[in-house]
């Protein structure tokens, strides 16, 4: 899930879950408090490091105490980028009708 970070703990990270609409706008769908992976700091340290990020969660959980089990930092550039092809992909598939 693609998320925003607001605030990391020793143990957890309060984020807010982003979706990108038809139009290329980030849309706010709500907030979530992840726990972090005991023993693995590498999770941590990226969502430390990160405004936005891509996490996985155990059994694919979108609730509140989820536990991350993967995380990416996604960069301001990344992000407009994906927002620019999600644009690109409904034109296309609105012009192939």
């Amino acid at each position: 899930m693609l998320v925003k970070i607001n605030d990391s703990s020793r143990n957890n990270v309060k984020v807010t879950k982003l979706d990108i609409d038809d139009f290329g706008s980030v849309i706010t769908l709500r907030e979530l408090d992840l726990e972090l992976p005991q023993g693995d700091d590498s999770v941590r340290q990226t969502l430390r490091h990160s405004s936005y990020a891509i996490v996985f969660t155990k059994d694919d959980s979108e609730v509140d105490g989820s536990t991350i089990i993967l995380a990416k930092g996604v960069t301001t550039e990344e992000l407009n980028n994906e927002k620019e092809r999600t644009v690109r992909a409904v034109q296309d598939k609105k012009e192939s009708k």
